[in-house]
């Protein structure tokens, strides 16, 4: 019994003292001067290209997961998985190709890397563009929003450049 009892007490005693991981620091990632970061929604944050100082910063704000849709192939990017796997970081990479990969299969990529996120999590392209609007397309597509409602938390998230692409994808007109 005395046993027992010496043993539950050091699994307790291991559990008041085993690291928890950081609760997510929306504010603090935010203030890493990531280009384009914008708080999407509480532990989600839309950004562009993040550089590596930044990209290391992410575990100690409770940031536990970074979703990248930039290609490797693309010109300063292609060095996150190995840093990732480093730092301990779940890194996932959905490559769209620009305007023309923001579809509903990437989206719906998004959506099930989103539903199976631990921590905080950032999700990047180059300028928040492409980000912004697979976030509008999966609104509609996972989420079941209207178009309208859709593009509008696309733009919230950084869709610019792409809207016209976004808004075809939606079944939107172009606006007059």
């Amino acid at each position: 019994m005395k046993s027992l009892l010496a043993l539950l007490a050091l699994v307790a005693l291991a559990a008041c003292t085993s690291k928890a991981p950081p609760q997510p620091d929306d504010q603090a990632v935010l203030a890493l001067g990531i280009k384009g970061a914008t708080l999407v929604e509480p532990r989600l944050v839309s950004s562009g290209q993040y550089d590596e100082a930044q990209f290391s910063k992410l575990p100690a704000l409770g940031y536990q997961t970074v979703i990248q849709l930039r290609p490797a192939s693309e010109e300063g990017t292609g060095w996150e998985e190995a840093k990732a796997k480093e730092l301990g970081l779940d890194f996932v990479r959905i490559p769209v190709d620009g305007a023309k990969g923001l579809t509903e299969e990437n989206a719906r990529k998004l959506d099930a890397a989103l539903r199976n996120r631990s921590g905080g999590t950032l999700v990047a392209c180059s300028s928040g563009n492409r980000v912004g609007g697979l976030i509008a397309l999966r609104a509609h597509f996972c989420g079941g929003k209207p178009p309208e409602q859709a593009l509008e938390e696309g733009r919230k998230a950084g869709l610019a450049k792409a809207e016209p692409e976004v808004r075809k994808v939606l079944g939107l007109p172009e606006p007059k």
